[in-house]
């Protein structure tokens, strides 16, 4: 019985992914056309990341989005004449990352790598389709039946051509995967002049076994150990510190507020996010 429902969870799961290309595009708030869900398509999407990732575009010479999905942020970046490299290993997603393209006419503008990241260069399966998928097993209960054998990459060796500064901006939202793509990225990490990165993790996840993450304690000191401080991305205000982050594992709870975080290198200037 599990086997039978598990299939009919990963054939629902597929048809509510494709069926985004039968429709027709809409023409978003922020000036661009795009297939996929209804709150990318109004603008009603991660309002709050949206805002501070505008506003990081406007001085931003590279945006690299690793988990680009269907190439929300990649279009907005794009329509603000930032140039973008999307990172997305899922075949349906680049699919509809690829159509967003060509219906604004970026389709030559735009680096595609269709791979996943990690700390290795291999093959590793992923889970899903659309918005959730994820390399660990049970993530967000994506059916084990509906799955992709995909190659993966370290991000350094994805962007070793590339010129990354401290105008780049690094949005990484991989599903509970942020410590082997960080710890895959150390060179990026470890330069001197180094990329503001929104990061999606935190202390509460989708991981199937619930609890607190612990993992997230060692993504921390990672960030920290290679000259970065962390913000909330809910308020630009709150420092998260790793005191406070022992903290609340000693509590055995989420108090942080945010599962959405700012990296900032040490000397950014924050008049960039200021209204």
């Amino acid at each position: 019985m599990n086997i039978i429902i598990n299939q009919i969870r990963s054939f629902n799961r597929r048809r509510l992914t494709r069926r985004h290309l039968k429709r027709t595009s809409v023409n978003t708030p922020f000036g661009f056309k795009f297939f996929g869900p209804s709150a990318m398509q109004n603008g009603s999407f991660e309002i709050t990341e949206t805002k501070i990732l505008i506003k990081l575009f406007s001085h931003a010479d590279l945006f690299i989005n690793v988990g680009a999905n269907f190439g929300y942020y990649i279009c907005m970046a794009r329509n603000m004449g930032v140039r973008s490299i999307a990172i997305e290993p899922i075949p349906i997603n680049q699919s509809i990352l690829k159509q967003n393209l060509i219906e604004n006419n970026w389709d030559q503008n735009v680096i595609l790598h269709p791979v996943a990241c990690g700390n290795s260069d291999e093959n590793i399966t992923i889970y899903g389709e659309g918005t959730g998928a994820s390399i660990i097993k049970g993530w967000a209960q994506n059916p084990s039946a509906l799955k992709h054998v995909v190659p993966m990459k370290k991000l350094d060796n994805i962007l070793s051509n590339e010129k990354v500064t401290s105008k780049s901006v690094i949005l990484i939202d991989v599903e509970g995967f942020e410590f082997d793509v960080l710890h895959g990225a150390e060179n990026i990490l470890g330069a001197k002049d180094k990329p503001v990165i929104m990061l999606e993790s935190g202390l509460t996840d989708h991981r199937a076994e619930g609890g607190l993450n612990l993992k997230f304690l060692e993504i921390f000191k990672f960030i920290i150990k290679n000259g970065y401080r962390v913000f909330s991305v809910e308020d630009i205000n709150f420092e998260i510190t790793q005191e406070l982050v022992k903290k609340n594992i000693e509590q055995n709870k989420d108090q942080l507020g945010t599962h959405n975080f700012l990296l900032i290198p040490n000397g950014f200037d924050f008049s960039i996010l200021i209204d």
